[in-house]
């Protein structure tokens, strides 16, 4: 246990000190993300025009809280593994990575929690902001912090699974990128990025609760905008367990075919 918690806290610090360095790049990731806070806009400005202003019981505080809560909780998933993955198969970088006693894997997961560190602080600069001028209300239930912080964690870690798996796609194809592209559209639009999913059709809404992606992203909003309860969010974290169990398995096999093919100069 001492060589493995030694070799977690080298590796960790070795890609905190790398993603420190690139903090002003880091900064420019976190403000590119503005989607939610582009739908935030769309909707206040939707909700003043109605005659109670308010549409489907949500007023215009309430659409800022809500989409900025899953602004927040969106930067806590982002995950660009797909694309490292792609470039390194490509070029034949893995092939290194292959020498070390470690699954590579867990290079690349303590890059992006370490990447979290670094973002933190001006993404709690930011929230304070939009919520001042918004006038967003979050929930005074102490336990809905914790709560969504829990979801954000397990959203991120299966999240980072399956774009793990889809870069892996590079083994046998010239640009896994795509696939990501094309997945990502689905996890913001089932996700509740572009409005709460109450709002979408009860048919898309009965699909949507068979994959992760509210879970991940529209719960934990929903958390911390006192629009969810215990239970709900309790529920929520068995799914996305369940989920990161089957994106762990799927991203085994996924790899170990992968190595197989693999034949670049070095492997």
């Amino acid at each position: 246990m001492t060589s493995v918690s030694k070799k977690i806290r080298v590796l960790f610090a070795t890609r905190f000190a790398e993603m420190a360095e690139y903090r002003a790049e880091v900064v420019i990731w976190m403000l590119s993300g503005t989607l939610s806070i582009v739908m935030m806009l769309v909707w206040m400005a939707q909700a003043q025009t109605q005659p109670g202003g308010q549409i489907n019981g949500y007023a215009p505080a309430e659409f800022a809280t809500y989409f900025i809560s899953t602004w927040f909780v969106a930067q806590l998933l982002v995950v660009w593994v797909a694309w490292e993955l792609d470039y390194e198969i490509r070029q034949g970088l893995l092939s290194p990575r292959l020498l070390r006693p470690m699954d590579p894997m867990w290079h690349h997961y303590a890059a992006h929690v370490a990447e979290r560190l670094v973002r933190i602080v001006p993404m709690l600069a930011l929230l304070g902001l939009m919520t001042w001028l918004s006038g967003a209300r979050f929930t005074e239930e102490v336990w809905a912090y914790p709560a969504a912080l829990g979801l954000a964690a397990l959203g991120f870690t299966a999240r980072f699974l399956w774009e793990y798996t889809i870069g892996l796609l590079a083994f046998w194809t010239e640009s896994s990128t795509s696939f990501q592209e094309l997945v990502w559209l689905v996890y913001a639009a089932l996700g509740g990025m572009f409005a709460p999913l109450s709002f979408y059709p009860a048919w898309v809404q009965d699909i949507a609760r068979w994959t992760p992606f509210p879970y991940m992203l529209g719960l934990p909003a929903q958390v911390l905008a006192g629009k969810a309860t215990s239970a709900q969010a309790a529920q929520g974290a068995g799914v996305l367990l369940g989920w990161l169990i089957v994106f762990w398995f799927l991203r085994l096999a996924v790899w170990r075919a992968g190595l197989r093919k693999y034949g670049a100069v070095g492997a």
